[in-house]
């Protein structure tokens, strides 16, 4: 009986701790350049991705960089994964669009500098004009305070006859466990309710030509 009790109350404790707790995704350095003397993209990034109990205790942290993938040989996975399979099972843009709003992710931190060009003059104003357009949207509608230290986006148009891109990032993305569960919970009761329709449509199916 003690050891059903000590297992209740740690199964209890740990249920707290996650429903309470919010995952944040820290990416403390993310660059994308190809504005050197070759012309070739480079690519350089440490994302943290962390477990916050109140948003605050930090339960674990786990660190991804270049070294890390290239160790895990995540290329090299990445090409023997079937995409049409993949496709077929993934939820359609509408599920997409209604999990991202549940989601209420917000950003905690960005620090962005971004430097675009294109071969086309009126192309790279465009581009410019919409990601800054897009961007000051999104920050509306996913940071509660603004603030100025911590919210800060540069996007300039580089105008040469070739593809330029050179983007350094820093932020921090954040989403609550409970309404991440909510949305495991949400799909997992679709995905049944779907799949009962299928096995009511091929016994319907079946009987037809009885």
């Amino acid at each position: 009986m003690v050891l059903v009790f000590f297992i209740c109350l740690f199964l209890v404790l740990l249920i707290t701790v996650v429903i309470l707790s919010t995952i944040s995704v820290r990416i403390e350095k993310f660059k994308v350049s190809n504005y050197n003397q070759c012309g070739k993209l480079n690519v350089d990034y440490k994302v943290f991705f962390e477990l916050l109990f109140l948003n605050k205790l930090k339960i674990f942290s786990i660190k991804i960089d270049k070294e890390l993938v290239n160790k895990l040989k995540v290329k090299e996975k990445v090409k023997n994964i079937d995409f049409k399979q993949a496709k077929t099972n993934m939820p359609s843009k509408k599920d997409i669009k209604k999990i991202i709003k549940k989601l209420q992710i917000s950003i905690d931190k960005l620090k962005l500098k971004l430097e675009i060009g294109t071969i086309d003059v009126i192309l790279t104003s465009a581009i410019i004009t919409i990601l800054a357009s897009v961007i000051g949207v999104l920050l509306a509608r996913v940071v509660k305070k603004y603030d100025k230290e911590r919210y800060n986006y540069e996007i300039y148009p580089i105008y040469q006859d070739k593809n330029i891109i050179n983007l350094n990032l820093n932020c921090i993305i954040k989403v609550k466990m409970v309404h991440i569960i909510s949305i495991i919970y949400l799909l997992i009761k679709k995905r049944r309710v779907e799949e009962s329709e299928r096995t009511s449509n091929r016994r319907t199916y079946g009987y037809s030509y009885e």
